[in-house]
């Protein structure tokens, strides 16, 4: 009888998915081919997070661009800005990213351009499994140059 209670009351403590993946690995973004070749895409991700007993859905966003036909020629980048976490927009007509907040510039591949941005926007991992684009999200400090992962 304390075995079945024991591994009831330890289940949470144990950071894993629904799925048995752990809650920090990648998440299925989508089929590589819906990703049209030369242009950014805003794409979302929805993650769940276990902390205890307590699960949470929570939604982000990535822009996602498929530079060619090999899994190599694939760009994911966080849509936050790095100078205080707004959220930056795609402009295709000038071929640049665009945060509304305080003006920072960056160019098609997230060089950082001009404005207030410490950084170039955030590369997120991915890999390509069959076809299908996989993303593990990553939250990144604000307001500083060098890139600094954290955990939310």
């Amino acid at each position: 009888m304390a075995i079945p209670a024991f591994a009831y009351l330890s289940a949470p403590l144990r950071k894993r998915r629904d799925n048995g993946e752990p809650a920090d690995s990648f998440v299925n973004a989508g089929p590589v081919k819906d990703f049209p070749i030369g242009e950014w895409r805003l794409v979302s991700l929805d993650l769940v997070r276990v902390n205890g007993w307590e699960k949470s859905n929570i939604r982000h966003a990535l822009w996602v661009r498929r530079a060619g036909e090999g899994d190599q020629a694939i760009t994911v980048l966080s849509p936050l800005c790095p100078h205080l976490g707004c959220p930056i927009n795609w402009h295709a007509e000038q071929k640049h990213f665009v945060c509304p907040c305080h003006g920072g510039i960056f160019d098609a591949t997230g060089h950082l351009r001009s404005g207030p941005p410490p950084r170039g926007m955030d590369p997120l991992d991915h890999e390509v499994r069959t076809g299908q684009l996989w993303v593990r999200w990553q939250d990144f400090k604000v307001g500083v140059a060098q890139r600094e992962p954290v955990t939310v």
